[in-house]
């Protein structure tokens, strides 16, 4: 394992898999990491190797480009591994993104436009904890990083030929964030209010999700073995369910007096929602829509990679340094055009039944 890691060294690209997982288990159980190089592909079997440190050796090197498609999980992984994030990453999901309007595509469905090899998608549900791994377990999980350094050197090939390859290295940079793989009890509760439910006691919406978390994370068991977010809603509505669900979740008597503490509690504090600087502008927020599309179609870029709806709603002309819609390359093909439009430096013509923006 030493030996092959020090011969990935000397590489400059490397692309990177991993198996793992996550069922019954709060953190995600690595199984096996893949890693292809120029020379070949090659499996780790973690279960084998429990001692992984060297490979850091491989992550916090920036002169190797690692190479993954999608990589939220597998970050998160090696961020719990090693309480670090990788150098120099390349995301190949964000940048065929940049070349056509197709958003968040799959590895499976890339390989086949791109090489026009379909995968054998077997063993996408597997479980990758079992052993001993068949030969065609293997050759699925290889097929991982064998494909993804070709059709990486594809997207490299065409970003090139539209100069927007320092596009997709910088959005790709946006999961070296370290907030993104922090569990966070006291901060679970942002993602269920106001997404999934509205009129929410938030103390106890807060104080339930921090218990959960807690137990969650120190026993390593997943949050729906313990309370799940839907039953959590409904509890936090309706206390008197205390008692049917701690049948269902077998509870024990310790974890029902700290959940019926809670919401005895007489506590009316709501989450005061900050107001969409937009949302009730309509004229603006539908022009600042067409201007998307239109930047959109001319580039032949999805809309949801430029900028969401909610991006458009928060927009603050008169303090806009938070929005990423006017940094890097989005303030480029975005950003810029909206202020050259609300400059009257930009109009909207029609030609041939089309919409175009032109300059004044």
């Amino acid at each position: 394992f030493k030996k092959f890691i020090y011969t990935c060294l000397d590489e400059n690209v490397i692309s990177m898999d991993t198996e793992f997982v996550r069922n019954k288990t709060f953190y995600p159980e690595l199984c096996l990491i893949q890693i292809g190089t120029s020379k070949g592909s090659y499996a780790i079997d973690t279960k084998k190797l429990t001692n992984l440190s060297i490979l850091k050796k491989i992550l916090k090197n920036k002169n190797i480009l690692k190479i993954f498609h999608s990589p939220r999980q597998d970050l998160e992984i090696f961020f719990n591994l090693f309480r670090l994030l990788p150098n120099n990453i390349f995301d190949t999901q964000i940048a065929y993104s940049f070349l056509c309007q197709e958003y968040q595509i799959s590895y499976e469905k890339l390989v086949l436009k791109l090489l026009k090899i379909k995968l054998d998608k077997t063993f996408q549900y597997y479980d990758w904890s079992l052993r001993p791994i068949s030969q065609n377990q293997l050759t699925y999980a290889l097929n991982d990083v064998y494909y993804l350094r070709k059709i990486y050197f594809k997207i490299v090939q065409k970003l090139k030929r539209k100069n927007r390859l320092h596009w997709a290295m910088e959005e790709s940079k946006t999961y070296l964030n370290k907030k993104l793989y922090l569990n966070n009890p006291e901060d679970y509760w942002k993602n269920i209010y106001p997404h999934k439910a509205k009129n929410l006691n938030l103390f106890k919406l807060k104080k339930i999700c921090e218990w959960r978390e807690k137990k969650c994370m120190s026993l390593d068991i997943s949050r729906k073995l313990v309370f799940s977010d839907k039953d959590l809603i409904i509890l936090t509505k309706n206390p008197k369910q205390l008692n049917s669900l701690s049948i269902k979740y077998k509870l024990k008597q310790e974890d029902l007096i700290i959940m019926d503490k809670i919401l005895s509690n007489s506590s009316e504090t709501f989450l005061e929602k900050k107001p969409k600087i937009l949302k009730n502008n309509i004229e603006l927020l539908t022009i600042l829509k067409i201007i998307l599309k239109l930047i959109s179609n001319e580039l032949n870029i999805s809309q949801n990679l430029i900028a969401t709806t909610s991006d458009l709603e928060k927009l603050n002309f008169k303090n806009n340094k938070k929005s990423r819609l006017l940094k890097t390359w989005r303030n480029e093909v975005f950003g810029i055009k909206i202020n050259q439009f609300l400059n009257n430096e930009l109009k909207i013509i029609t030609r041939k039944n089309n919409f175009f923006l032109e300059k004044n």
